[in-house]
């Protein structure tokens, strides 16, 4: 009677036994099958290098958007136009350039000289109410005069109280092939003066000034004689000249922009750009979810086909009684 009873409970607990593993086995199917599917695509794409580098560009083009998107939605009246140049752009451009002082002996301010007898003074061909912009019929110049923070430095000295003079090539404003010119008369205020505030005026073609519909304050030229120097903008950078005012003084030049004279995107364009950037952002999503897809039925017909094959070569039979 015992060992039929023994037997019985050892019977019983192999059953359970059986039961617990059967159990345990079930209980994980998707979390193995999810690992052998990530698994076979990480083999797959490592037995492809080029579909993995084009999977992996795609996904850092995609999460880029994003980051655009998001940054545009989150500074979006901030955000400056490109298509407009506008003042403060023009500014920095100047404050790039250094200023040439010529020696009061030397050949080159004595060829300023004649040329400044045979050009008509701007300061006095200019009223003093004028407008901010004068259209001259016969050569298409205008004529702009706004009041900025200007400092110049001559020998790292300040300069107060004087008038400059210069033509500006094209050519130093990131225009090639142009040969128009613009013309550049700044009067720097006195020592008098608290601020730096000076009075630039700018005669030339309008392509060579900004186009932004945002200007700064006019201003208007003083009539009392103050000293005028003839100087040369630019640098040995910009005009190409090794030697560019080598044996003359070279200063500075800072014009100091506003933020008031930026110009943003309107909130319309900055939606409309987030609109692309979507569109861009899911045909990248389709296109990675395409290679997913490749690879997972990939996987599975290369491991079909193979099966296929092992299925069909069958071991030769060989006839015991010939």
């Amino acid at each position: 009677m015992l060992g039929k009873r023994r037997q019985a409970d050892l019977a019983t607990l192999l059953e359970q036994q059986q039961k617990g593993h059967v159990a345990s086995h079930s209980a994980f199917p998707t979390e193995k099958a999810q690992m052998a599917g990530c698994s076979g695509i990480r083999e797959f794409m490592g037995s492809r290098p080029p579909v993995a580098v084009f999977f992996a560009s795609i996904a850092v083009f995609a999460l880029t958007l994003i980051s655009v998107s998001l940054y545009l939605q989150s500074h979006k009246t901030q955000i400056l136009n490109p298509d407009i140049e506008d003042w403060n752009s023009f500014y920095n451009t100047l404050s790039n350039m250094e200023i040439c002082f010529p020696n009061q002996d030397s050949p080159k301010m004595a060829k300023m000289r004649r040329s400044e007898r045979e050009l008509p003074s701007i300061a006095s061909s200019v009223p003093p109410t004028m407008s901010s912009n004068i259209t001259n019929d016969a050569t298409d110049n205008v004529t702009v005069s706004v009041m900025a923070d200007v400092h110049v430095l001559k020998s790292q000295h300040s300069l107060f109280g004087v008038t400059l003079h210069a033509v500006l090539p094209a050519s130093h404003l990131g225009i090639k092939r142009d040969p128009s010119v613009l013309d550049i008369t700044m009067q720097l205020p006195t020592k008098k003066s608290k601020k730096w505030v000076a009075c630039l005026l700018f005669t030339g073609p309008p392509h060579l000034l900004p186009n932004s519909p945002i200007a700064p304050p006019n201003c208007s030229l003083s009539m009392q004689s103050s000293k005028k120097i003839e100087v040369e903008l630019g640098g040995g950078w910009l005009a190409g000249d090794s030697q560019w005012c080598q044996n003359d003084v070279v200063g500075s030049l800072t014009v100091m922009p506003k933020d008031e004279l930026n110009v943003y995107l309107t909130e319309g364009d900055v939606t409309l750009i987030q609109m692309h950037i979507l569109y861009t952002t899911c045909l990248l999503g389709v296109m990675m979810l395409g290679i997913l897809l490749y690879l997972v039925c990939g996987r599975r017909c290369a491991t079909l086909r193979s099966h296929q094959a092992v299925v069909a070569v069958a071991p030769d039979k060989v006839p015991l009684n010939p």
